[in-house]
């Protein structure tokens, strides 16, 4: 195989390609989705390909394969080269790379048990165990539940004309379930998932009470809950929904490729405050278990972790090969692709707002008048504008320091560089709870995001009544 490739690679470069890269994958995929007690769906699938990317004359080309063979790949060599070659004379901001010192290695799945070890029917009956104790949990009120679970197992050769050649392997594993629960007019529904670069221990270890149970419990509790208020209130804000802020409203704003086309409201901004001198923001693949986490990134560069923000200043940004060369910074292996069909583009991994030295308990009871606000069902961000939606899962009021009546409903918006700057108080804690798929230019991508405890001042809360 690397006879094979090294060859296609030495073809693009006495072809005319200043640069050119490779990724070769095979894998295999299964999911099982549960709902109402019936089996929804149950699949497997297998994938193998490659993808092959030359830049000429700055201009770049890009083919991919469903079939790995030298006939296909120098066909898809043609391909590449052909599309280069056309676009050269409309380019009006050519192509470039960074170089890299080149990199040989080799990476493997590391699993306690590979989900190809445990029988497909024993995964399915472990996924309908979870969604019957959300669905049991109060058969009047539980109207509906569903219970997903997945995992893959893929090799990946990442090769480039630098030298680089990077063979690695991984496993992943995840879980869901979501109930939904209804009294009267009154509807609500409560997730748990997890995600993690792992093998099947991800399901043996979940506690079907402790997480199917709990989605369940959270749901019948938001039909008890008061509609949110509406207006500007102090919020107290729990890792996942700081997960959500951080990962939504700031991340995608770092991404170097949303900054160098203009759609990112740091641009320029290096070296500036971008938030409270309270907040230092990090990227870090590097972290062990997390699921956003990898080794080398898909343009075959070594994961780093990136800081992004020290003491409200802002430091740099994710970075590609182009995006590195463009902007004159160093590549920090930020590059990732959905699969062989796709071109590596700039992604977030693992993204928090790292620890400070309050607790939950000193920030209530220093807040007069506010909320706390618990778990991040999604957020929206428009990157170029700087604007941010969260919607939450579960809001309490705090009146002179004590928690008072749960709300449901509440979402929080606002400015992302003004409402960072309202952080007056950071907590000592650090989770990671927001395991899952992030979209970006058609491809999804695992992430996770996370953080402390944040109280920030002066937020504009959407809800349903005024107080």
């Amino acid at each position: 195989m690397r006879e094979m490739i090294e060859e296609v690679l030495n073809a693009a470069v006495s072809r005319g390609a200043s640069f050119a890269d490779l990724r070769v994958g095979e894998g295999e995929a299964t999911s099982v989705s549960v709902e109402d007690g019936r089996a929804d769906k149950i699949a497997s699938s297998k994938f193998s390909g490659a993808g092959l990317r030359v830049l000429v004359d700055g201009a770049w080309g890009f083919a991919p394969t469903n079939m790995v063979s030298k006939q296909e790949l120098l066909r898809c060599l043609d391909d590449a080269l052909g599309m280069a070659r056309t676009a050269v004379g409309n380019v009006t901001d050519p192509g470039m790379v960074a170089e890299v010192e080149p990199v040989e290695a080799s990476v493997e799945a590391k699993a306690r048990i590979m989900p190809s070890e445990v029988p497909l029917e024993d995964r399915v009956q472990a996924i309908f165990e979870m969604e019957r104790v959300a669905r049991e949990r109060d058969l009047d009120r539980i109207v509906n539940t569903t219970a997903s679970y997945g995992d893959s197992l893929s090799k990946q050769i990442i090769a480039n004309t630098f030298g680089t050649y990077i063979e690695q392997g991984g496993v992943r594993c995840a879980a869901r379930v979501t109930a939904t629960a209804q009294d009267g007019e009154v509807r609500q529904f409560a997730t748990k998932s997890r995600a993690r670069p792992c093998g099947y221990e991800l399901m043996a270890d979940l506690d079907p009470e402790g997480f199917a149970g709990v989605a369940a419990d959270k749901a019948l509790a938001l039909l008890e809950a008061e509609p949110a208020p509406a207006g500007v209130f102090d919020v107290i804000i729990d890792p996942r929904v700081c997960g959500l802020l951080v990962h939504e409203a700031f991340g995608h704003n770092a991404e170097a490729d949303a900054v160098w086309a203009g759609e990112s409201i740091l641009a320029g901004k290096e070296g500036q405050p971008v938030a409270s001198e309270l907040v230092s923001i990090a990227d870090d693949p590097t972290r062990e278990g997390l699921n956003g986490s990898f080794t080398y990134d898909h343009e075959g560069v070594p994961a780093v972790r990136h800081q992004i923000v020290k003491d409200g200043i802002l430091l740099g940004y994710l970075h590609s090969l182009e995006t590195a060369a463009r902007m004159g910074a160093q590549p920090n292996g930020a590059a990732r692709a959905m699969n062989h069909q796709y071109e590596p583009i700039v992604r977030m991994s693992n993204t928090f707002i790292e620890p400070g030295d309050a607790t939950l308990e000193e920030m209530i009871e220093d807040t007069k008048h506010g909320l706390l606000l618990e778990g991040g069902y999604w957020g929206y961000v428009f990157t170029a504008r700087g604007q941010f939606t969260c919607n939450i899962e579960n809001a309490y009021a705090i009146e002179n320091g004590k928690i008072g009546q749960h709300y449901r409903n509440a979402s929080i918006s606002g400015l992302t560089l003004e409402t960072l700057s309202k952080v007056d108080a950071v907590g000592s804690d650090l989770s990671f709870d927001l395991g899952g798929m992030c979209g970006k230019g058609g491809q999804s991508m695992p992430v996770d995001a996370g953080g402390p405890h944040l109280r920030i001042r002066e937020v504009v809360v959407g809800g349903h009544q005024h107080l």
